[in-house]
């Protein structure tokens, strides 16, 4: 298997060809991946070396980032419940945007900005050194080798991250709930246990783990088609991160409808 694009013929042309490149090596690598999992033929130590080094590089950003994301939420939240006399409701204006969105929206910036450039820069630099090619001489299996441990290893970290993120933003919203507007904690608690059900941290979880697939698929699909040397490796690191961006609010959206169809409202009976 040759990693080459077609030569350039137009943007419309590009966008639609690549498209349909990235749509192919999808079903591909997720293919070899169960197949390497059922055949158990998955490199456990490349599998944990690669969850290691995605969890170490996106941690300390994602946490960092929750915290004032969290504080924003409960300074507008409480502004305005303060206003209409509804203070005691910031908890459950909480479980619905840090479980239902923010937490899964963190996770998928952090996995397709920082990892999905990681490994993007990556594959992209041994693409241009040929070890890629010598590689397939050999006989070796690039998406088994490669691009599997890579999934797994954005999938793993994905659902790590969320939870974290997750206890860290509610942890943020919580603090100020007391401490800047000085409401009773238990009225937090109250309406956060009352409208946070299981089922929008479950739904969180699937999406951060479908972004972070995602993300590990633009990255890997755009490192194996690298070409033009350096200057090739640095323009498929941007293309990677603003083509996972803009998949993972197209899915969040679609995932978010979709949610609201199958589970209905606190309160609402079907």
């Amino acid at each position: 298997m040759t990693y080459e694009l077609p030569n350039s013929r137009g943007p419309v042309k590009d966008v639609a060809t690549e498209g349909g490149y990235l749509i192919g090596f999808a079903v591909q690598s997720l293919v070899v991946l169960a197949a390497a999992v059922l055949r158990r033929r998955l490199s456990l130590h490349e599998t944990v070396t690669q969850t290691l080094f995605i969890g170490r590089v996106c941690t300390g950003p994602s946490l960092l980032l929750m915290v004032p994301v969290g504080v924003f939420i409960a300074v507008s939240v409480g502004e305005l419940a303060g206003r209409i006399g509804a203070g005691g409701y910031s908890g459950a204006v909480v479980a619905f945007i840090i479980v239902g969105q923010a937490s899964a929206l963190v996770c998928a910036l952090m996995l397709a900005g920082v990892a999905g450039s990681a490994i993007c820069t990556d594959l992209g630099s041994r693409k241009i050194r040929e070890e890629i090619d010598a590689m397939e001489v050999m006989g070796l299996d690039i998406l088994e080798r490669l691009v599997a441990p890579r999934l797994v290893g954005a999938v793993v970290v994905s659902l790590a991250l969320c939870s974290m993120v997750t206890v860290g933003g509610v942890a943020a919203c919580w603090l100020y709930h007391i401490y800047v507007q000085h409401l009773p904690a238990g009225t937090f608690m109250a309406t956060f246990a009352e409208y946070g059900r299981p089922a929008d941290f479950v739904m969180a979880l699937v999406k951060s783990a479908v972004f972070g697939l995602l993300a590990a698929l633009v990255a890997t699909f755009k490192g194996l088609h690298t070409k033009g040397g350096p200057r090739g490796v640095a323009d498929a690191v941007n293309e990677a991160v603003v083509i996972a961006f803009a998949l993972v609010f197209i899915v969040n959206t679609a995932l978010s409808a979709l949610y609201t169809v199958i589970v209905p409202a606190v309160g609402e009976f079907r």
